[in-house]
């Protein structure tokens, strides 16, 4: 089954393994062990492939670049034979360092150049240090909180648990009752001539299909039926799940774009966007993904 580039993994991430207190410190006596060095959404990349380095390549000014946060667990590589291999620790660094024939390149950009199990360990990797590095504290009553599990829990002085956080947003095909043309949006960010699907956070207490009719009559004007689900990838940037699914506009020209957020709303042909006409997201994005299934088919 095909899916969008960044839902692809082939990392066993093995909760049962890294949940042992001493699961890291084991994992660095094998030395099948590897290490992800992540700097903010940046990795080395030689080769067209990730870097893995054994616990000894790294300098010993990066093991102490981020000292609050520890070598987390990512799980398992896969072995030959189809089953678990070595571990996969990721560190997080404040600044790249040299590695020899590699290039700090960042997850927008190679994403979906990367294979499975490189592209799984990446995004992995990204969106644990966001959390990593911006939890310190306690939500709850603002005391320090340490890491557990290898990275993966953090524990406050009242010994409560917090865990990482995902932040659920929907991304819409919007195509009229013929499927001839497509719904794409300018947002007021980006540069002049760039459009993509309409996209937004879900609220709380709010279903996914409830927030895809929602967000698209806010920013677009248009009441919508017949929501089907697409499918999903995780967007570290910085936290976000990005669930993707289309539907129909019920009268597609009662277009009304927010002005605030989407400056400008227009309907596409296949041919308008196959000539080049507009800049489209790139191709690590779920919305490239679902603009492309739409255009094949």
């Amino acid at each position: 089954m095909q899916v969008p580039p960044l839902a692809r993994s082939a990392l066993d991430r093995d909760h049962a393994g890294r949940i042992a207190a001493d699961a890291v410190a084991r994992a660095l006596e094998q030395p099948s062990t590897r290490v992800i060095a992540v700097a903010g959404d940046r990795a080395p990349v030689r080769d067209g492939a990730l870097v893995r380095l054994r616990p000894d390549e790294l300098p010993a000014s990066a093991r102490h670049v981020e000292p609050r946060v520890p070598l987390s667990w990512l799980g398992r590589a896969p072995a030959a034979d189809g089953g678990a291999g070595g571990v996969v620790l990721s560190l997080l660094v404040a600044e790249p360092f040299e590695v020899e024939g590699a290039q700090w390149r960042s997850l927008r950009e190679v994403g979906a150049e990367l294979d499975d199990a490189d592209a799984g360990a990446f995004v992995q990797a990204v969106a644990l240090g966001v959390w990593q590095r911006e939890s310190h504290h306690s939500p709850v009553d603002g005391s320090a909180a340490g890491f557990e599990e290898s990275g993966w829990v953090r524990r406050d002085a009242s010994g409560g648990a917090h865990f990482p956080r995902t932040d659920p947003a929907v991304i819409v095909a919007i195509h009229d009752a013929s499927d001839e043309r497509i719904l794409l949006g300018h947002n007021a960010a980006w540069p002049e001539g760039r459009y993509s699907l309409i996209a937004g956070f879900v609220d709380p207490g709010e279903s996914l299909e409830a927030a895809v009719v929602r967000e698209v009559h806010e920013e677009t004007g248009l009441a919508v039926a017949d929501v089907r689900y697409l499918g999903s990838q995780p967007w570290p940037f910085p936290r976000s799940l990005m669930i993707g699914f289309e539907c129909v506009a019920a009268d597609p020209d009662a277009i009304v774009p927010d002005g605030v957020e989407i400056l400008d709303v227009r309907w596409f042909t296949r041919e308008e966007l196959r000539s080049g006409a507009v800049q489209l997201p790139g191709p690590t994005s779920i919305a490239a993904w679902i603009i492309d299934a739409w255009l094949e088919r």
